[in-house]
């Protein structure tokens, strides 16, 4: 994004300067730390000095209704190395997972996210062609399409991860993605839902 022209030139100087030295003083070095996180996050994706920043999260699964929370966890890694990480953890407990993308403007988003889900699901044998897990399925990604896109979307661009994890009693499906009417108007969604099979 293109931050001068949202924020003034005086807010966008203070927040994009170089931290100089900072003396020993507690308030100063907080305030140091607060501003050069903010400067992290206000930049420009395409200038040179944005470092990747690498966040490892872990969650212990004790319980067989965690599953929204490792479906949000799957729909959230950026790498197919930390989705095949996941997905082979998952499979180590007896869980099953898959995930697939998708893409386009929001009015064509639901027949795609059904072929999708419904592909992939099969394919990596996470559900079968049975009544009871193919409803299961449709309602959990009905409840995460209804958090994804809030009603009032006009033609909005989408790119959304679908993960969608499943155990013996329960099929969880997160979307997580980008929407946006206009480049500078881009942000993060996501939305999960979750049903009993």
């Amino acid at each position: 994004m293109i931050w001068k022209r949202i924020f003034s030139e005086h807010e966008e100087q203070v927040l994009i300067d170089e931290a100089t030295e900072v003396p020993d003083e507690r308030e100063e070095r907080h305030e140091s730390t607060v501003a050069s996180g903010v400067k992290g996050l206000l930049r420009d994706e395409s200038e040179p000095d944005l470092r990747p920043l690498a966040i490892v999260a872990t969650m212990t699964v004790t319980s067989e209704d965690q599953i929204g929370r490792t479906a949000l966890l799957l729909a959230a890694t950026t790498s197919g190395d930390a989705e095949a990480e996941l997905k082979k953890s998952l499979a180590s407990i007896g869980w099953r997972a898959v995930a697939t993308e998708v893409g386009g403007l929001v009015g064509e988003l639901p027949a795609k996210i059904t072929r999708a889900l419904v592909g992939a699901s099969l394919n990596a044998n996470v559900v079968e062609k049975q009544q009871c897990e193919m409803h299961a399925l449709m309602h959990a990604a009905h409840e995460a399409l209804q958090g994804f896109l809030p009603a009032g979307l006009l033609e909005a661009s989408v790119g959304a991860k679908i993960a969608i994890v499943r155990n013996t009693k329960w099929i969880s499906v997160a979307i997580m993605g980008d929407t946006a009417y206009h480049a500078v108007a881009h942000h993060e969604r996501c939305g999960l839902g979750v049903m009993h099979l």
